[in-house]
Protein backbone atom coordinates (compact mmCIF):
# COMPACT_ATOMS: atom_id res chain seq x y z
CA UNK A 1 0.00 0.00 0.00
CA UNK A 2 2.87 2.39 0.46
CA UNK A 3 4.21 2.20 -3.25
CA UNK A 4 -0.09 3.24 -3.91
CA UNK A 5 0.66 6.12 -1.74
CA UNK A 6 4.10 6.65 -3.71
CA UNK A 7 2.47 6.80 -7.05
CA UNK A 8 -0.17 9.02 -6.09
CA UNK A 9 2.69 12.03 -4.31
CA UNK A 10 4.30 11.28 -8.13
CA UNK A 11 1.07 11.95 -9.74
CA UNK A 12 0.07 14.59 -6.96
CA UNK A 13 3.15 16.02 -7.90
CA UNK A 14 3.04 16.37 -11.88
CA UNK A 15 -0.78 17.39 -11.00
CA UNK A 16 0.07 20.33 -9.30
CA UNK A 17 2.89 21.59 -11.46
CA UNK A 18 0.54 21.66 -14.47
CA UNK A 19 -2.45 22.55 -13.19
CA UNK A 20 -1.37 26.49 -13.48
CA UNK A 21 -1.03 26.35 -16.97
CA UNK A 22 -3.66 23.96 -17.55
CA UNK A 23 -7.20 22.74 -17.07
CA UNK A 24 -7.55 20.66 -13.79
CA UNK A 25 -9.25 17.76 -15.71
CA UNK A 26 -6.25 17.50 -18.45
CA UNK A 27 -3.37 17.62 -15.67
CA UNK A 28 -4.85 14.45 -14.36
CA UNK A 29 -5.11 12.78 -17.59
CA UNK A 30 -1.47 13.46 -17.93
CA UNK A 31 -0.16 12.78 -14.41
CA UNK A 32 -2.07 9.37 -14.88
CA UNK A 33 0.77 7.34 -17.36
CA UNK A 34 3.22 8.44 -14.94
CA UNK A 35 2.25 7.29 -11.91
CA UNK A 36 0.94 4.23 -13.70
CA UNK A 37 4.52 3.09 -15.09
CA UNK A 38 5.61 3.81 -11.94
CA UNK A 39 3.24 2.07 -10.68
CA UNK A 40 3.98 -1.09 -12.49
CA UNK A 41 7.74 -1.26 -12.30
CA UNK A 42 7.55 -0.86 -8.03
CA UNK A 43 4.67 -2.76 -8.03
CA UNK A 44 6.34 -5.69 -9.96
CA UNK A 45 9.91 -5.49 -8.26
CA UNK A 46 8.34 -5.16 -4.60
CA UNK A 47 4.82 -6.61 -4.34
CA UNK A 48 4.80 -9.47 -6.68
CA UNK A 49 8.64 -9.66 -6.09
CA UNK A 50 8.58 -10.79 -9.85
CA UNK A 51 10.60 -9.86 -13.07
CA UNK A 52 8.46 -6.90 -15.55
CA UNK A 53 7.77 -8.04 -18.20
CA UNK A 54 6.06 -6.73 -21.44
CA UNK A 55 3.12 -8.86 -21.32
CA UNK A 56 2.63 -7.67 -17.42
CA UNK A 57 3.39 -4.54 -18.67
CA UNK A 58 0.35 -4.43 -21.58
CA UNK A 59 -2.43 -6.08 -18.98
CA UNK A 60 -1.32 -3.58 -16.19
CA UNK A 61 -2.96 -0.52 -17.98
CA UNK A 62 -6.07 -2.38 -18.87
CA UNK A 63 -6.70 -3.68 -15.30
CA UNK A 64 -6.14 -0.07 -14.01
CA UNK A 65 -8.26 1.97 -16.31
CA UNK A 66 -10.21 1.57 -13.24
CA UNK A 67 -7.94 4.62 -11.41
CA UNK A 68 -7.84 7.41 -13.73
CA UNK A 69 -11.20 7.27 -14.34
CA UNK A 70 -12.88 6.51 -10.98
CA UNK A 71 -10.45 9.30 -9.42
CA UNK A 72 -11.25 11.32 -12.07
CA UNK A 73 -14.98 11.32 -11.84
CA UNK A 74 -14.41 11.80 -7.76
CA UNK A 75 -12.01 14.95 -8.77
CA UNK A 76 -14.61 16.29 -10.96
CA UNK A 77 -18.01 15.81 -8.20
CA UNK A 78 -15.66 17.29 -5.93
CA UNK A 79 -14.00 20.21 -7.18
CA UNK A 80 -17.88 21.24 -9.34
CA UNK A 81 -20.12 19.79 -6.56
CA UNK A 82 -18.67 20.84 -3.05
CA UNK A 83 -16.05 22.89 -4.04
CA UNK A 84 -12.78 21.89 -2.38
CA UNK A 85 -9.49 22.97 -3.99
CA UNK A 86 -8.25 21.04 -6.69
CA UNK A 87 -4.92 19.75 -5.05
CA UNK A 88 -7.14 18.51 -2.02
CA UNK A 89 -9.06 16.91 -4.00
CA UNK A 90 -7.11 15.12 -6.32
CA UNK A 91 -5.22 13.76 -3.37
CA UNK A 92 -8.40 13.00 -1.57
CA UNK A 93 -9.36 10.69 -4.89
CA UNK A 94 -5.97 9.26 -5.39
CA UNK A 95 -6.26 8.01 -1.73
CA UNK A 96 -9.32 6.38 -2.05
CA UNK A 97 -8.66 4.57 -5.30
CA UNK A 98 -5.30 3.43 -4.04
CA UNK A 99 -6.89 -0.15 -2.40
CA UNK A 100 -9.08 -1.00 -5.44
CA UNK A 101 -6.27 -0.11 -7.84
CA UNK A 102 -3.64 -2.61 -5.94
CA UNK A 103 -6.00 -5.16 -6.04
CA UNK A 104 -6.43 -4.99 -9.88
CA UNK A 105 -3.11 -4.81 -10.33
CA UNK A 106 -2.46 -7.97 -8.14
CA UNK A 107 -4.51 -9.56 -10.53
CA UNK A 108 -2.77 -7.84 -13.56
CA UNK A 109 0.17 -9.80 -12.56
CA UNK A 110 -1.09 -13.00 -11.25
CA UNK A 111 -3.32 -13.69 -13.64
CA UNK A 112 -1.74 -16.20 -16.86
CA UNK A 113 0.92 -17.02 -14.43
CA UNK A 114 1.69 -20.94 -14.21
CA UNK A 115 -0.25 -22.00 -11.09
CA UNK A 116 1.94 -24.34 -8.61
CA UNK A 117 0.49 -26.88 -5.86
CA UNK A 118 2.70 -27.19 -2.77
CA UNK A 119 5.15 -29.08 -3.96
CA UNK A 120 5.58 -26.48 -5.99
CA UNK A 121 5.53 -27.77 -9.65
CA UNK A 122 3.42 -26.88 -12.25
CA UNK A 123 0.50 -28.96 -12.40
CA UNK A 124 -0.17 -27.97 -16.37
CA UNK A 125 3.57 -28.18 -17.02
CA UNK A 126 5.08 -31.69 -19.54
CA UNK A 127 5.47 -34.57 -17.59
CA UNK A 128 9.45 -34.73 -18.52
CA UNK A 129 9.86 -31.34 -16.37
CA UNK A 130 7.63 -32.58 -13.60
CA UNK A 131 10.22 -35.57 -13.57
CA UNK A 132 13.51 -33.70 -13.51
CA UNK A 133 12.16 -31.10 -11.02
CA UNK A 134 13.28 -31.94 -7.23
CA UNK A 135 10.59 -32.79 -5.17
CA UNK A 136 11.81 -30.08 -1.84
CA UNK A 137 11.94 -31.17 1.20
CA UNK A 138 9.79 -30.18 4.68
CA UNK A 139 12.45 -27.82 5.58
CA UNK A 140 12.55 -26.33 1.70
CA UNK A 141 8.85 -25.13 2.20
CA UNK A 142 8.80 -24.14 5.38
CA UNK A 143 10.69 -20.95 3.76
CA UNK A 144 8.50 -20.15 1.56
Amino acid sequence: MAIGFVNTAVYLSIYAALNPWIPYLMAHVLGCPVSIVGSFLLNSCITCRTRPTWRGFLRYPVSSVFNPVASGARLYVVVSRFEMGKNVAALVAGVIVTPVSFLLARWAFNSGRPTTNATGIDPNAPAEAKRDTPTPGRHQLAGR
